[in-house]
């Protein structure tokens, strides 16, 4: 019981830890809401206020149009009850993701035991003779995995904005794990599917992710699902028949506009070399098998897919896009290059079985990624997590284990080896943390689309002094935050908004009640008009009211009048 306590106790810390890394400070670092958090901000508003969304379409269930991006609902649907409690700012869009990253943390610790259900107890295969007695690995190896989720990296950025793919991260674990538990327990089986349906809802990539894993998760638990086959097949069964509302979108010109847009096969670079190539031999069967294009589509796919295990990735630098990295802090910390081979292999000896599993969950959410012209993306892998903590907390047990049975001069080695990684990791940990809020804001915050709130506080105190306000789409989309931080009515909106849809498929708004919004400069300008431009591109007769500048002092947005 008392041991029972401690782990608890433990674990609750474990679990404020990563609730404090995710919401301290969240609505002011990252520096400003992308436009995707406040699409996603004002349509949970305007549903919450209407029942409707933007484009007026009633309780969506398939997706929500937006910017013709076409979002998963359930985001959206989560965010409106912290709306509805806290306004509409950047707190109650970004608590959401915060709350289900945190609860992921925590589940960890569920999902760890439920692989090793009968490791948990000490056995003479896995226990080792230590300072303190026996010690089984596996006892410690669930908490351990929470806790590196919590000081996470890659868990943290993510955590802290409003990412789709951060709820539905917690949904796939949560998934797997009643899964797990379902063979103690079969009636799980009948609702244990559900929170894959959820993460359908909420992300695009787990959309394709969610298929590889179950199959993958049945293939693992085979002999428990015949015997509960009663119980599996209805659970199965009912999330099948709750994706069906979502299955003419996923199978819609829109959703093909959409994938068309970021996959790697859509290149016709590759076909024209292939045809090049086949014209310069002549043709011939040769020539056109060398050089199919498929082959080429195959390289390139190869390319994309290994990406994601590139060591400057994994550990050095991270993902080259600033919002989902610090850009100088690997996804992964740098002594994880030792403890991951090391966990997988040294696992790999005492449970092959959730090795291959494990390795699998990764495998699979890299697949639907690597289609993709961006890669490494650790946003559209997140689903991997907490999958490589894991392997690194079993391979820092593993070499603590053995480090322990060493001696040198009658020193204790295991010592030595635990504070040696203690301060590398602790080193590691405030380094990502010191850049994180000191200086990561001011470097990279024009990729948060700074400068619209700023400009719109100022436009709502003068706004009666003028006729129109004109808006640069420079930095992003602004009538979505002039929507978002007026907490414009969507009845009036819809009344007044000027837009159309363009060739790709994607929204455009250009104007509504007095403001417009243009793409570069005006053609001319007007008299009591309001305008919020590239300071670059400030006319010289032109009085400037207000420069937003960004947290280093550069300007950003111009606001002037002629």
């Amino acid at each position: 019981m008392k041991r029972l306590l401690n782990k608890t106790t433990v674990l609750v810390c474990i679990f404020l830890l990563g609730l404090f890394l995710r919401i301290y400070k969240v609505p002011a670092i990252p520096g400003s809401l992308s436009w995707d958090e406040v699409s996603i901000g004002y349509n949970a508003y305007s549903i919450l206020k209407t029942g409707f969304d933007e484009h007026h379409r009633f309780m969506p269930i398939d997706a929500f149009v937006a910017y013709g991006d076409y979002k998963p609902p359930l985001s959206i649907y989560l965010t409106v009850p912290f709306v509805a409690v806290f306004g509409l700012n950047e707190f109650s869009v970004r608590l959401p993701s915060v709350l289900f990253g945190s609860f992921t943390v925590l589940l960890t610790y569920f999902l760890v035991k439920a692989l090793f259900p009968n490791k948990m107890k000490n056995s003479n295969s896995i226990r080792s003779k230590a300072s303190m007695g026996n010690v089984n690995i596996f006892e410690y190896l669930p908490l351990l995995s929470s806790f590196l989720l919590a000081i996470s990296p890659w868990h943290i950025n993510l955590s802290r904005a409003a990412f789709e793919a951060n709820i539905a991260s917690f949904f796939i674990v949560l998934g797997v794990t009643l899964v797990l538990y379902s063979r103690k327990k079969p009636i799980l089986w009948l609702f244990s599917w559900l929170p894959f349906v959820a993460a359908i809802y909420t992300f695009n990539s787990s959309r394709y992710f969610v298929p590889f894993l179950s199959i993958g998760l049945s293939v693992f638990l085979w002999k428990d699902l015949m015997q509960a086959k009663k119980n599996a097949v209805i659970g199965i069964l009912l999330s099948m028949i709750l994706v069906i509302p979502i299955v003419p979108h996923l199978l819609s010109k829109e959703a093909r506009l959409r994938y068309e847009e970021v996959n790697i096969f859509s290149n016709p670079a590759m076909v024209e070399t292939a045809n090049a190539r086949i014209a310069q031999e002549g043709g011939g069967i040769i020539a056109n098998l060398v050089n199919n294009r498929r082959i080429e589509y195959g390289k390139e796919y190869l390319n994309h897919f290994f990406d994601h295990f590139q060591p400057s990735f994994l550990f050095v630098k991270g993902d080259g896009n600033p919002k989902f990295s610090t850009q100088n802090v690997g996804q992964l910390f740098w002594l994880d290059a030792v403890f991951l081979p090391v966990g997988i292999l040294a696992l790999s000896l005492v449970n092959p079985g959730v090795t291959v599993f494990l390795l699998f969950w990764i495998i699979a959410s890299i697949v639907p990624a690597a289609t993709a012209r961006e890669t490494p993306h650790a946003l559209r892998i997140l689903n991997s997590l907490p999958v490589w903590q894991i392997f690194i907390a079993y391979g820092m047990l593993f070499l603590g284990d053995k480090a322990s049975k060493l001696k040198y001069k009658k020193l204790p080695v295991g010592i030595f080896f635990v504070i040696v990684c203690f301060m590398i990791y602790a080193f590691n940990f405030f380094y990502y943390i010191h850049n994180y809020y000191r200086h990561y804001t001011k470097e990279y915050v024009s990729e948060w689309q700074y400068g619209y709130r700023e400009a719109i506080e100022y436009t709502e105190s003068v706004k009666d002094q003028y006729d129109a306000i004109v808006i640069t789409e420079k930095i992003g989309r602004p009538y979505m935050y002039t929507l978002f931080y007026t907490k414009y009515p969507p009845e009036k909106y819809w009344e007044t908004k000027k837009d159309s849809f363009d060739a790709a498929g994607f929204y455009h708004v250009y104007g509504y009640d007095t403001y417009q919004f243009i793409n570069g400069s005006p053609k001319e300008y007007q008299k009591r008009t309001l305008y919020i431009g590239d300071p670059s591109n400030t006319p010289e007769d032109a009085v400037v009211k207000q420069t937003i500048r960004y947290p280093n002092g550069e300007p950003v947005l111009s606001i002037f009048e002629i």
